[in-house]
């Protein structure tokens, strides 16, 4: 038996059309990057059969729901062209609920200060949370999120160090905001070996993603998602590859396989069979997967079959390719009761995935910023981590076939969780945690040259408003550390909460 090798492995994420509905990828760009922890689950909820069988043992049991579930790892980085949004920016935007591209570069005008930049058409094409690069070379290059907008200025999260000239550029924000409604739903593609099998989850929403900055290594991003639907080596069939053209003893016909996502290689051969059966009921025909060689075999009791690829009425949208075999001939001269073979199924990928330009980032001459809009000392952090939880609920409907029709994010959390030595006369962050009073976090990320952030491959994740719902001493190395956890909230304007940003 031959062996699948997991490490040529690819992955696909495709926006739906119609949640639940499997849609496969159209493009080079629908692949990411992939690391070896993915995961893809089917879970049917198993159905305890409460009837009796003069026994006391159980009755079989009943495959209900389906709940497939997908996680997997990408590491952390920017597309590497400003305004452009990163290859994996699919699953941001699926957790988040909402992307916004900038695709103007906006310089500032005169009038900036240290609290208030000051920029053309900022009212109309900025928003909350967008992260502004900076770029001034005096005062050095700063990587700011937008706090608040008026009509010609907006308002940084946190100060800068010194006011912007004008004409100062400010790069092309690509911005992931939380939506209330909304959120996108995908089909997710595993070829597992890129040649070995194939598995497929329809129906995907992110439930959440979670970043660990750890210092000096690289940034690790993981992902999990929850589905409707699961496929092994799916089968999908349109109106183009719908026919089965065929001649046995009664006559010549027409099979027509409903068009349709089919989960398995044996579902797709029984819907061929009960086709052929339909159309020519004189004979019994019969399609069959091998699972030992991946072939299709087509047979019936008769004594003529002639598969007619070629010459058929319904040619042009023949399904032979789906079953192995090719439009250039018809399958004649063998006995019926022998039938015909296809060549074995190919599970590899129609593309050859394209992938970021730019590499992983590690966690090093970044900027965690804790507090309020003065607070502009960076934060030594030794350990940082960010995590964006989503509530998922389902829909059920009798007439799905997975037994759901649909689902909805009900509810959203983000927290940000940062590790540093303390320094000996700090006592602000406890003075909020026990008062509950607001702060704000902004981790800045990317890459410099020299101490310049470089455009294109550096961005930020913003809390504006938050409370420290945590707040340990531990031992680290014979020092004390201080662990504080900001849980982040909606304020009464109904302002978005969490923000994560490329520039």
């Amino acid at each position: 038996m031959a062996q699948i090798i997991n490490s040529a492995s690819v992955l696909a994420i495709k926006e739906e059309s119609t949640e639940g509905t499997l849609i496969a990828p159209t493009a080079a760009g629908d692949f990411i990057a992939l690391q070896d922890d993915a995961d893809m689950s089917p879970q049917f909820d198993q159905l305890d059969n409460a009837e009796l069988k003069n026994s006391i043992g159980k009755a079989k049991g009943i495959v209900g729901a389906e709940n497939p579930t997908f996680s997997g790892s990408h590491y952390l980085r920017h597309s590497g062209t400003s305004g452009t949004a990163p290859g994996y920016g699919m699953i941001l935007e699926g957790a988040f609920g909402t992307v916004a591209s900038e695709g103007t570069e906006y310089t500032t005008t005169s009038g900036s200060t240290v609290s208030s930049i000051a920029q053309t058409s900022a009212a109309a094409n900025w928003q909350r949370g967008h992260i502004a690069l900076i770029q001034d070379g005096t005062n050095g290059y700063s990587l700011r999120p937008v706090h608040s907008l008026s009509t010609n200025a907006w308002v940084p999260g946190f100060n800068v160090t010194a006011a912007p000239a004008t004409g100062i550029n400010l790069g092309k924000p690509v911005t992931y905001y939380p939506a209330n409604s909304g959120h996108k739903s995908y089909s997710i593609w595993h070829y597992l070996g890129n040649g070995g099998a194939i598995q497929a989850m329809s129906g995907a929403k992110f439930t959440e993603i979670s970043m660990s900055f750890s210092a000096g290594e690289l940034i690790n991003m993981s992902y999990t998602a929850e589905g409707l639907g699961y496929y092994f080596n799916p089968i999908m069939v349109t109106a183009s590859t719908k026919y089965l053209d065929f001649t046995d003893d009664d006559g010549t016909f027409a099979a027509v396989i409903p068009p349709g996502n089919y989960k398995d290689p044996h579902e797709f051969a029984a819907a061929v069979t009960t086709a052929m059966n339909t159309a020519s009921s004189g004979e019994t025909h019969t399609c069959t997967y091998s699972s030992s060689a991946g072939t299709y075999t087509i047979l019936c009791t008769g004594t003529v079959l002639t598969l007619l690829w070629n010459t058929g009425t319904n040619t042009a949208n023949t399904i032979a390719t789906k079953l192995g075999f090719t439009a250039a001939a018809n399958s004649s001269g063998t006995v019926a009761t022998t039938g015909y073979t296809g060549t074995a199924s190919t599970f590899t990928a129609s593309y050859t995935p394209a992938y970021d330009a730019s590499n992983p980032l590690a966690a090093k001459y970044h900027e965690l910023l804790i507090g309020d809009a003065t607070d502009t000392t960076p934060v030594p952090a030794s350990n940082v981590s960010f995590t964006l939880t989503n509530t998922r609920a389902v829909i059920g409907s009798v007439s799905a076939q997975s037994g759901r029709s649909g689902s909805l994010i009900t509810s959203r959390e983000a927290m940000l969780t940062a590790t540093a030595l303390l320094d000996k006369y700090e006592a602000k962050r406890f003075y909020k945690y026990q008062t509950n009073e607001d702060t704000r976090a902004f981790y800045a990320f990317g890459t410099r040259s020299g101490s310049n952030w470089v455009k294109g491959k550096c961005g930020g994740i913003y809390l504006p408003t938050a409370t420290i719902s945590e707040f340990d001493l531990s031992n680290q190395d014979g020092q004390v550390a201080l662990t504080i956890t900001l849980k982040s909230y909606v304020n009464d304007s109904s302002e978005g909460e969490v923000y994560l940003g490329f520039v």
